[in-house]
């Protein structure tokens, strides 16, 4: 009963979580910047509520977005309900939920894409196909990662990993790996070349307004804060059988916490990229790690 009180109230906390972090970050992207920043760090929350509060305006003949908007919403929320959050829901899953996930991810990803592609137009289609070219390539590493994840701990499932049956050397390489296809797949610069503000006007964003807009970047704010979760708990869950489910749970919301605050700061230091020149550097970065990890899971160390 105390697991699933834990799992409940997590889970309730990262929903309302989510702007929260994105308020701190623009605090401190305005601190580094030398700016003032939003008066708050609910300031996030504040303009998702503002924008609920507007006109609903629906593209021209895009009245299916509200079927894709509304797929995409209910599987980002059973995607973070899925995390095991540190600690595992029940002591020993049979489930594969790390398969559920992996699907859920790059289903979330695709819809994020035809989101923008229904309302038509022209700017947000450039972003779609921007997002495409990056899509490929890092959506098919993390689900090499996730796969490698199963083979190198000997289950599909999160409750099993342990630290007594993976080889330690080799899952750091991994998990390095998957942090930087979170890091990509959130949209963070230099990879947020779907959006790229200066060239697209807000590319994929541009046909949406009001409610569609805040419930969009709601979605955002929350699938940010499902994948840096994913990252925080590849990290604790080794550990959990020693940690026990409370200090497990803090242990996961502090990293989460700062897994989400060192990405916006290292966005900060980076500069945007071109589309032509994305795909090709990840692969530079994706294969050595793979081909790293692949050989020391083999090796077992």
């Amino acid at each position: 009963m105390l697991h699933v009180s834990i799992y409940i109230a997590v889970f309730i906390v990262l929903l309302v979580l989510a702007p929260i972090l994105d308020g701190i970050e623009r605090k401190i992207k305005a601190k580094i910047h030398s700016r003032i920043g939003p008066p708050t760090v609910l300031q996030s929350w504040y303009d998702i509520l503002k924008l609920f509060s507007k006109e609903l305006i629906i593209p021209e003949g895009a009245r299916s977005i509200f079927i894709v908007i509304g797929l995409m919403v209910s599987l980002v929320v059973f995607a973070l309900f899925i995390l095991p959050y540190g600690y595992p829901l029940v002591s020993q899953s049979v489930l594969p939920d790390i398969v559920f996930l992996l699907v859920l991810l790059i289903s979330i990803q695709l819809l994020w894409a035809i989101s923008s592609l229904v309302t038509g137009n022209p700017f947000a289609t450039i972003g779609v196909f921007r997002e495409a070219s990056l899509g490929i390539v890092n959506e098919f590493f993390l689900a090499l990662g996730f796969i490698a994840l199963m083979l190198m701990c000997g289950t599909s499932s999160f409750a099993n990993i342990s630290l007594g049956n993976i080889p330690v050397i080799a899952y750091i390489v991994l998990v390095v790996s998957l942090m930087i296809a979170c890091y990509v797949a959130s949209g963070r610069i230099p990879y947020d070349i779907g959006e790229a503000e200066p060239e697209l006007a807000s590319g994929i964003l541009i046909e949406f307004s009001g409610p569609l807009l805040g419930l969009a970047l709601y979605t955002h704010f929350v699938k940010r804060i499902l994948l840096y979760g994913v990252v925080a708990d590849l990290i604790v869950l080794p550990f959990h059988s020693m940690l026990g489910p409370i200090y497990s749970t803090i242990f996961f919301i502090v990293l989460l916490i700062g897994v989400w605050l060192l990405f916006a700061v290292v966005s900060i230091i980076l500069a945007r990229t071109r589309v032509d020149i994305a795909p090709k550097e990840l692969l530079k970065v994706y294969l050595p790690l793979s081909i790293l990890y692949t050989i020391l899971g083999f090796m077992g160390v």
